[in-house]
């Protein structure tokens, strides 16, 4: 299992979620919502490569290798896109996040910690970020193969 056959496919997937999670407001909703857009970069990642290797099927390891690979892929692309983000415009769509409003005080001091300009914080905000899109690329890599592709598991039974 070498990761050079999946990254045509990864770095796709992986890429349109962290460009889609980089967008201040919209990636947060992405990001804040059980990684729903690192999921849909790995389900994208998915159907990506087995739509281009239709002889191929792969197992729920294999399948969660590319959704993990996706969501790393989503990592790097999201921190590359939001540092400038952050250090631009940081202060102001932190103090946003602190109006008076409707979202908790403990979400409103979450959310604000994600546009701290603070170097420190940008590079453990790398580091974090890989791990936590890397777990979640990597479920959804395997729920991807377990329900939008059954068919396409190395272990499936034979279609009648």
């Amino acid at each position: 299992m070498h990761p050079r056959r999946f990254f045509p496919a990864v770095l796709f997937g992986g890429g349109a979620a962290g460009i889609l999670i980089a967008v201040p407001l919209l990636g947060d909703f992405f990001r804040c919502a059980l990684c729903l857009g690192v999921l849909a970069g790995a389900a994208l990642s998915m159907k990506l490569w087995l739509d281009t290797h239709l002889a191929e099927n792969l197992s729920t390891l294999e399948a969660a290798y590319v959704g993990g690979l996706s969501g790393v892929a989503t990592a790097g692309v999201t921190w590359v896109l939001s540092v400038p983000i952050r250090l631009g415009w940081g202060e102001s769509l932190g103090d946003y996040f602190m109006a008076p409003g409707i979202l908790p005080a403990s979400i409103k001091y979450l959310m604000r910690s994600l546009y701290t300009p603070d170097l420190g914080d940008l590079v453990i905000s790398l580091l974090f970020q890989v791990i936590v899109y890397g777990a979640m690329g990597a479920l959804g890599g395997f729920l991807t193969l377990q329900y939008a592709f059954p068919s396409r598991r190395a272990d499936a039974p034979p279609a009648t």
